[in-house]
Order: C-alpha cells, then sequence, then structure tokens
C-alpha cells in the first residue's frame, strides 16, 4: 500500500492501530508526506495523537523505523497535542531543517506545552553550536529565541523552564547569568531547571553549588543535583555521590547510581558493586548496567587480557 492508503486505513478511530500499518509510515520522503497529509488531516485529533505516540515508541525501540520526516510535517498539525508530540519527537534530531519550524513554534504558537516541546527540540541544536557543528548565524539565531522567552515575564513557566534547559550548553555570561537568577528563585520549579542547567553547563564552576544542593530538604533537587553531578563528570564528587545511594528517596538512589557510572573510576567502581549486593532490584539492575558501561569505555574492543 501507499502511505495514503495506509492512512485510510488507520482513519477508523475504532480499529487498533496495527504495527505493521505503522511500519510502513516509516522512511517516508518529503514527497510522500506531502501527498498524504490530506487524508492525515481527517483523523480524528485524539487518533492523530496516539499514531504519533505509538510511532515514537516504535522509533525508540527500533533505530531502522524514522518517521522524522512526518514529524517535521506534525509540526503544523492544527491540533496542539499532535504538535506538542511532534516538537518532543524531534528532540535528538540534528537535522537543520527542523530548525525555522521549531523557532517559530517557540516565539508564536498559541499553546504553551507546543512552546515547551519546541523548546527542548533546540537545545540540541544549541549543543550543535556549542560544538562548532552549526553555523553561528543559525546558532545565534536559536539563542536569542530562547533567552527571548526566558526573559518574558508573561511566558507559562514550563516553557521558561524548558528554555533555560535547552539554552544550558552556551559559553556565556548571558546563558550562566540566567541560570544563576533561576537558581535564586522562590519557585522551586525554577531551581530544579537552574540546577539542570548547571550540570549541561559544562562549567566547573557550578560545581559546588551542585553539591550542596544534593543534601536539600527536596527530593526533586537532590535527584537534580545528583543527576547534574554526574554530567559535570569530576571525580572529587564520587564521596557525595556515595551517600547519594544510601537517600530516603528511590530516584535519588537511582540517579546516584548513573552519575557514579557516567563519572567511573575504581571508587565509583567499588560503590557501584557494593549497591547491587544490597539494592532492591531497579537498583541492582541500574549498578549492573552502569558498571557493564564502564567497563566497555575501559576496553570498547573487549582485548583486555586478564
Amino acid at each position: 500500500m501507499t502511505a495514503a492508503q495506509v492512512i485510510v486505513e488507520l482513519r477508523d478511530s475504532a480499529s487498533p492501530v496495527r504495527h505493521t500499518s505503522l511500519i510502513q509510515l516509516s522512511g517516508l520522503s518529503g514527497t510522500e508526506v506531502r501527498d498524504m497529509m490530506s487524508s492525515w488531516n481527517e483523523i480524528d485529533a485524539n487518533r492523530r495523537r496516539e499514531l504519533l505516540d505509538r510511532m515514537v515508541e516504535l522509533a525508540d525501540d527500533n533505530i531502522e523505523f524514522d518517521y522524522s520526516t512526518l514529524f517535521r510535517a506534525c509540526l503544523s498539525d492544527k491540533d496542539e497535542g499532535v504538535r506538542a508530540r511532534a516538537a518532543r519527537s524531534l528532540w535528538d534530531s540534528d537535522d537543520r531543517t527542523n530548525i525555522r519550524p521549531l523557532v517559530n513554534l517557540l516565539t508564536q504558537d498559541d499553546s504553551a506545552e507546543v512552546r515547551a516541546a519546541a523548546a527542548t527540540a533546540l537545545g540540541k541544536f544549541v549543543e550543535m553550536t556549542e560544538e562548532g557543528k552549526l553555523i553561528r548565524r543559525e546558532g545565534q539565531k536559536i539563542a536569542d529565541a530562547l533567552v527571548g522567552v526566558i526573559e518574558n515575564p508573561q511566558e507559562h513557566l514550563e516553557t521558561r523552564c524548558r528554555a533555560i534547559e535547552a539554552v544550558a550548553p552556551l559559553t556565556s555570561e548571558k546563558v550562566h547569568s540566567i541560570i544563576e537568577q533561576a537558581y535564586r528563585d522562590d519557585d522551586i520549579r525554577l531551581k530544579q531547571c537552574a540546577i539542570y542547567a548547571m550540570g549541561h553547563s559544562s562549567d566547573s564552576s557550578w560545581l559546588p553549588t551542585v553539591l550542596r544542593e544534593t543534601g536539600h530538604v527536596e527530593a526533586a533537587i537532590r535527584y537534580e543535583a545528583v543527576t547534574a553531578s554526574g554530567h559535570l563528570g569530576d571525580e572529587d564528587t564520587v564521596p557525595h555521590l556515595i551517600n547519594s545511594l544510601n537517600d530516603a528517596d528511590s530516584q535519588v538512589q537511582l540517579a546516584a547510581v548513573n552519575s557514579l557510572g557516567l563519572i567511573g573510576g575504581d571508587l565509583a567502581q567499588r560503590a557501584l558493586a557494593q549497591a547491587m549486593q544490597r539494592g532492591d532490584d531497579a537498583i541492582k539492575e541500574a549498578a549492573e548496567q552502569a558498571l557493564e558501561a564502564m567497563d566497555f569505555d575501559d576496553d570498547p574492543l573487549g582485548f583486555r587480557f586478564e
């Protein structure tokens, strides 16, 4: 069947979504997607949302499935739930053709959910800018859009938070000031996203702040601080992370396991081995995966001789 014929089949909201039908929508060209969009738009909005959710699941489970062209077309869908899902699905895409529609959604869409999703998706291009993989002019356009959202007092808090997280990798006094201001805010959600941003900033000057917050009274703050410690990657944080393995909150414990795996080293390895012996099933599984990843990093080609 052609893509348009598959869409006709999927139009019936009472019928279950067949795996085989969704597979046929993978890898479509721009022309094929344009030819099917009129039929796609006739599908009920809730059904379109369901279809995108299923396609995201398929793509996450199998790298051979690629729905990026369809997701990009759905950035202009008339339903805000579809637009938001489409934007979120492109969070790891480095396709530069996504930049303009994502910036337009961030700055012009009526839905705060869509604007927040667009901000998150633009974070990939901020990373590319910092790595020198994107034309500086494009990177500046993205940064300006994100900063404009952050500094808009009328903007929805969720959108501002996602924009702060997205712009964090940029090395600039402006971004440093944005993170600092969010961290000092009385709203705990801004504090959370500021600590997340510290971890993704590659700026070691944030390390004392992050370590201090591993002892915060709020588990959500401790979680972000422990996670940020792993991303900053300093071995001096390992003793703090080992303490967090005994945190009262299970999610903080899991974050500590993951961060120890990111940092590595003998002390982290011993702590993870001990966590496997005394932790619950989730901790054991996470610690085992972290240790396997550390072994792979140390000997990626499997040439180690015991």
